[in-house]
């Protein structure tokens, strides 16, 4: 009989906007697309992460399934065709190169690294990216030095927030137990993201979410008070403040 699950917390990090900024693509768009200054760089930053979401969750409602890869591909053509500017397939790889080599937030490896050392906690990855996507962004910083379990969003075809892929992490993490006797609940998993759809998605299918408020605005989503974050952090570091309460 499987027994509940082996003490550990175990948190599942959102990768693209929780671990690595998105953002920081912006570096890279200048580069490869001179004709941009900073401020239309951060317009078609923003609004190539919009599209790359929102092509996330039109596919989810229709049924239909691309890789995040070709979804940020295309993504990105869309937001440059809306903001006017001329983006060719071989400048859009060497985009697409870079944003495999996003840079993480400052806190993101201090914070795994103290994780790693705590024997009562477990760590995943837990992403929409491809396994390939995540695992060049991983070995392109210190993360990898930290982590290695991944689940991604290619194991089950659907993307956040449908309750399927969640519901997978949570099968994932009791099938690859070093013990096969321990078993996970949604509730034994917390969720760690800096997107609100994903928490409000962890939440609504049982699981724990702490959501990472880096700009300090407070929890503005009101899409359901039923699925507000367990937790709130403005930085990773406070992780391990929880951490050490027992969360």
């Amino acid at each position: 009989m499987a027994v509940k699950n082996d003490g550990k917390i175990v948190l599942a990090f959102d990768i693209y906007g929780t671990l690595l900024d998105t953002g920081s693509i912006t570096k890279s768009l200048i580069e490869k697309l001179p004709e941009l200054d900073e401020n239309k760089a951060n317009q078609l930053s923003q609004l190539w992460r919009r599209y790359q979401l929102e092509y996330t969750w039109r596919l989810n409602s229709m049924e239909l399934y691309e890789s995040f890869d070709v979804i940020t591909k295309r993504s990105l053509f869309h937001a440059a065709a809306e903001l006017k500017v001329p983006v060719d397939e071989l400048t859009a790889g060497k985009i697409l190169e870079d944003y495999n080599r996003l840079s993480p937030f400052e806190d993101a490896h201090p914070t795994l690294q103290a994780l790693s050392k705590n024997d009562n906690v477990k760590c995943v990855i837990f992403s929409n990216g491809t396994r390939e996507m995540v695992l060049s962004a991983i070995n392109a910083s210190p993360l990898s030095q930290v982590i290695s379990d991944i689940y991604v969003a290619d194991s089950i075809r659907r993307y956040k927030p449908s309750p399927v892929l969640y519901n997978g992490l949570v099968q994932y993490l009791s099938t690859t137990a070093e013990d096969a006797a321990i078993s996970y609940a949604p509730k034994d998993v917390w969720l760690v993201s800096g997107n609100p759809f994903d928490v409000t998605g962890a939440r609504a299918a049982g699981l724990q979410a702490i959501w990472v408020d880096r700009l300090e605005t407070g929890w503005l989503d009101e899409i359901s008070a039923e699925l507000k974050p367990t937790k709130i952090v403005h930085n990773l570091g406070q992780i391990t403040e929880f951490v050490a309460e027992g969360m």
